[in-house]
């Protein structure tokens, strides 16, 4: 049972509350608590139990203010959304757009107020993601009418270079920061736009420039396998073999790409989720094997 069946059977028995989570994306919301928790704890030797907290702070922080850009997408889109998504909470008319955006700047206020709490720069940092966040979705600086691979390296800044300099810059040193950060970029770069594929009628309607509807599968295929071979060669001019782990992954989502799972997206949409959670684990184990 997909989530097309699923969330108007939960609506049934959960109401409006269901409408409020599925805003959020649960399922999007793993990776940057994971990146909060493996990545705040990588450089340290000794882990306390107040370095444990410390991490989980900040993995629910970057989960709040992911949390408030999906929120704000699902504004920005509720009239495609009622093309290619019409079960979505906004385009069924079970949560109103005004309340959306109140949730969205809700979870946004809360996440710096938070951040600010940890560190001066985690703070400045999570007012950038957030920065990259809305103004992806809204005007005047959003990429999705520009370029497809503006729009997709957009994108990859805000969830896979800034999350990891995030991280890490509040027990870690800039240097180790910028090697995974990069490795982070070129991931979400590579992976990113198999969000799109189901979305193609609808982004051609409004003109919104991504990777699947500009250049379509193939041109998909050959964006995943060029930033996994730059993934890879970063990797290796570092010594960051672990890291290579990943990339038995991307071939599976090259294979997987029209596929869908129980969640409205693909299999490989599931890969790059799953996989941006893992960078942070196997650098938290590959630090320790250094």
């Amino acid at each position: 049972m997909g989530i097309e069946k699923a969330y108007p059977r939960l609506r049934g028995r959960l109401g409006r509350l269901v409408g409020y989570v599925q805003l959020v994306r649960p399922f999007t919301l793993v990776a940057p608590l994971l990146a909060g928790i493996f990545g705040v704890l990588t450089p340290l030797e000794n882990i306390t139990f107040n370095h444990f907290l410390i991490a989980i702070y900040v993995g629910v922080t970057l989960a709040l203010a992911q949390g408030a850009g999906q929120c704000l997408n699902q504004y920005a889109d509720v009239e495609l959304d009622k093309i290619v998504k019409p079960y979505r909470p906004l385009p069924s008319g079970l949560i109103t757009a005004e309340e959306a955006l109140g949730l969205a700047w809700l979870l946004a206020m809360f996440s710096v107020a938070r951040a600010f709490t940890i560190s001066t720069f985690f703070g400045l940092t999570v007012v950038a993601l957030l920065f990259f966040a809305v103004f992806y979705s809204l005007a005047p600086f959003s990429p999705r009418r520009v370029h497809p691979l503006v729009n997709t390296g957009w994108m990859a800044i805000s969830r896979g270079f800034l999350p990891m300099y995030a991280v890490l810059s509040i027990f870690g040193s800039m240097e180790t920061a910028w090697q995974y950060s990069v490795l982070a970029f070129f991931w979400v770069m590579g992976m990113q736009a198999t969000k799109d594929i189901g979305d193609v009628q609808g982004d051609k309607m409004f003109g919104i420039k991504t990777i699947p509807a500009s250049y379509g599968i193939n041109g998909l295929k050959a964006l995943m396998v060029s930033c996994s071979i730059l993934y890879s060669i970063y990797a290796l001019s570092f010594g960051l073999y672990i890291m290579l782990s990943l990339t038995p992954l991307v071939a599976l989502a090259v294979l997987s790409l029209k596929r869908k799972t129980i969640t409205e997206n693909t299999v490989s949409w599931t890969i790059f989720y799953a996989g941006l959670g893992l960078i942070y684990i196997l650098m938290f184990i590959g630090e320790r094997l250094l």
